[in-house]
């Protein structure tokens, strides 16, 4: 318990409301991102540039892709995530590799590690500080897999694992990739310059392959980027459904107990996953309406996440700093100081998403997010004060669900407090 028993329900509600309007917006995200790149590879090849429409047509009919992969059992899945790893990493050592052998001429380290490049219009140290958000979406969703802890053996170290091993990856595949881009860039500005005004427009990773390397070599590297966006955004959606599934289990939602039924022959939360596409679906039409509205949300799907994970580091260090119990995989005496340093990068890279990106301000570039977190934060108090404060107590801890091979139909909260504690073997041994 890492805040007073009568705080709990606020705080497990708010941490979990911020997580999975994160999440959700992140599979839009990918979505969006699916087809934009669809769109580049098509103008890449000489083609017109697709509208609106059918942008976001491809990007709702990946999205039942996505879905359609969710249908399939949790180990069949794990096969599935398995090869995206693999593709992954494989994919950003060929694009390096071919990159650096192919470029014509290179950057040299000091330009790289020097230079700047500022279409802002803001000072150097504004810049600095705003640049450092472009890194936070690719490193939010790190903490995937303890969402399917419940549907792992061994959770109570593999979760942990997992998410120091994303942040590992994340970080030496993410430089090498970034660096291998930037040196085979001779000119920065001209570079910006050439690709920034384009009629038909060009995803800049995309410029780069294209002013590098052959038209047909620059196309197979952008389909390359495709798949794996198509790999991010099944992972993505598991996350989300399993995140509506936890929360639906504990009866947050309206018409929870229909939410959180598991479809016997799979054991997979099979009504949630469907929900979760319809709010993607819902998202991504928005764009028909209005892309700055669309992208406003997008751009707070990372704030999402960092409100998630900033709640329970500073509960950790502050309520429950004498009282919190280690599990097997910990951090030992490096754990407070540690969890002290999260909470203060989470919390001014946090205000920082607040700023504006371009001076001067107008209505067209105007950073929303202020809006759209606030709007979210409304509808989620609203929700709190008429409804879910009458009847949601607190997530079922310290107990857990033990894995979905082991459920079917509905799940109860008297199933849920029923259920063995975490280390008891009946739990370790039905696990998946």
């Amino acid at each position: 318990m890492l805040v007073p028993l009568r705080y709990a329900p606020l705080a497990s509600f708010t941490c979990g409301w911020f997580n999975f309007f994160g999440n959700v917006a992140g599979d839009a995200a990918f979505a969006s991102g699916f087809a934009t790149m669809v769109n580049t590879a098509v103008v890449l090849n000489g083609k017109s540039s697709l509208n609106t429409g059918e942008q976001v047509g491809i990007a709702i009919a990946i999205t039942f892709v996505w879905t359609l992969i969710n249908t399939l059992r949790i180990d069949k899945q794990g096969w599935i995530n398995n090869i995206a790893a693999f593709f992954q990493i494989s994919s950003v050592i060929i694009i390096v590799i071919v990159l650096l052998v192919m470029a014509p001429e290179r950057a040299t380290a000091k330009d790289v590690f020097t230079s700047t490049y500022d279409s802002t219009g803001f000072s150097f140290g504004y810049v600095y500080c705003i640049g450092i958000l472009s890194t936070l979406f690719i490193f939010s969703g790190y903490e995937a897999g303890a969402h399917l802890a419940e549907e792992t053996r061994g959770a109570t170290k593999a979760a942990p694992r997992s998410i120091v091993g994303t942040c590992v990856c994340s970080a030496i595949f993410g430089v090498v990739y970034l660096l291998a881009l930037l040196f085979v860039i001779p000119d920065v500005t001209t570079f910006m310059k050439a690709n920034s005004n384009d009629a038909e427009p060009i995803n800049l990773v995309v410029a780069v392959f294209q002013s590098v390397l052959p038209h047909r070599a620059a196309l197979a590297l952008t389909i390359l980027l495709i798949i794996n966006l198509h790999f991010a955004g099944t992972s993505s959606m598991t996350v989300t459904s399993r995140i509506g599934f936890a929360m639906a289990r504990d009866g947050i939602f309206p018409f929870s107990k229909q939410l959180r039924w598991i479809w016997e022959r799979k054991k997979i939360p099979l009504v949630n996953v469907i929900f979760v596409f319809t709010i993607d679906t819902l998202f991504l039409l928005l764009q028909l309406v209005s892309v700055t509205a669309f992208s406003s949300i997008i751009a707070v799907t990372t704030l999402g996440y960092q409100i998630s994970y900033l709640m329970p580091i500073l509960f950790r260090c502050t309520t429950a700093r004498h009282t919190f119990h280690l599990g097997e995989f910990n951090l030992g005496r490096f754990s407070i100081p540690i969890a002290i340093i999260s909470c203060i990068w989470l919390s001014i890279t946090s205000i920082l998403m607040f700023f504006p990106f371009e001076y001067p301000i107008t209505k067209d570039n105007m950073n929303y997010a202020i809006v759209i977190i606030g709007g979210a934060a409304l509808i989620a108090s609203i929700y709190w004060v008429f409804w879910a404060r009458n009847f949601f107590v607190r997530p079922k801890a310290p107990y857990i669900i033990d894995s979905m091979s082991s459920l079917s139909g509905h799940v109860t909260a008297e199933d849920v407090s029923t259920r063995s504690a975490p280390d008891s073997p009946d739990t370790m041994n039905s696990r998946v």
